[in-house]
């Protein structure tokens, strides 16, 4: 079975060494040239819990370097380089490739849709955590989960074998009828703590400790758990609500600075279109006013304006 991992970057490294050190075939495509050149020339440097596991010469290409055919590929890019990435590699694909998507926001499956069968797309949601220390370096703590849905259930006992395969590797996937419910909780629960992060200059500790945040909190997924349900989806604020949370102490997530916040402090464009964006895209659509997440979205984008992120 020849793996292929779409992004090369915090997640796609953690699960390609995971399958690597399982002797399985794997490959990375990125686009991140010192990366690239890091790891080929010399390996991937694992670093889990503050340990460090070795150098690991996993076979790294950019997009315009990979041939062949392969038969699963995990995409791991950010929300908004997915559909110009799938134009680079979609040669790779073969009329029996499956393509699994994990990544933040919503809205990918209609992406994916045009580059492959719906049978052959597996979308799915995780709390696997990950980081780089550099170009090359793989920099993860603790263990977490995946939950994997197939869009369309034909020939479904071909994945169920292939989850079975991956978590010979330790990927802890589950399939689950729930996920897309799962996509829409982590989605809500992002578009509130990316975004008011981002746009009060804060951690999530600290974004807790403001004495009012629920009402913040909860302007967001009032919208979220509206639109979510328009889309056939059991979204339920109670739930997002206790997630977020639950994070709120420096003991589970109150030090952390979301990804989007991380991202504009960078100098890099968001995925905001993938989480309030998406909100505001799919309310239009049912007629369900979105005005919190429509101005959060052009905040985010205005900053992305003024700081001349790229």
């Amino acid at each position: 079975m020849k793996i292929l991992f779409v992004g090369a970057g915090a997640l796609g490294s953690r699960f390609g060494y995971m399958l690597f050190k399982n002797n399985e075939d794997v490959t990375f495509v990125d686009s991140w040239e010192e990366h690239v050149e890091n790891i080929r020339n010399n390996g991937l440097k694992v670093i889990i819990d503050d340990k460090d596991l070795g150098n690991y010469h996993i076979p790294i290409y950019r997009p315009d370097q990979v041939s062949g055919k392969y038969d699963v590929v995990f995409v791991a890019t950010k929300s908004m380089q997915l559909r110009p990435m799938l134009e680079q590699v979609k040669h790779l694909f073969h009329k029996d490739t499956k393509i699994i998507c994990i990544l933040n926001g919503l809205g990918h499956v209609q992406t994916l849709k045009d580059y492959i069968k719906e049978e052959n797309i597996l979308i799915g949601v995780t709390v696997w955590t990950s980081g780089l220390a550099g170009p090359g370096v793989l920099s993860a703590h603790g263990v977490g989960k995946i939950e994997l849905k197939q869009v369309k259930e034909d020939n479904l006992d071909k994945t169920l074998d292939l989850v079975n395969r991956l978590n010979a590797s330790g990927l802890n996937i589950k399939y689950s009828e729930d996920t897309y419910q799962s996509i829409w909780h982590k989605a809500g629960l992002n578009c509130v703590l990316n975004t008011y992060c981002t746009l009060i200059d804060c951690n999530i500790n600290q974004y807790g400790s403001f004495d009012k945040n629920i009402e913040l909190t909860r302007a967001v997924l009032s919208e979220v758990t509206a639109v979510g349900k328009a889309e056939g989806i059991e979204v339920k604020q109670e739930v997002i609500e206790q997630n977020i949370e639950n994070l709120f102490s420096l003991e589970t997530g109150g030090a952390h600075y979301p990804s989007l916040y991380q991202d504009m402090k960078n100098g890099r464009l968001t995925e905001i279109d993938y989480l309030n964006g998406e909100v505001s895209r799919l309310g239009k659509k049912h007629n369900i006013p979105t005005p919190v997440c429509d101005v959060i979205t052009l905040m985010i984008h205005s900053k992305e304006y003024i700081n001349k992120n790229k």
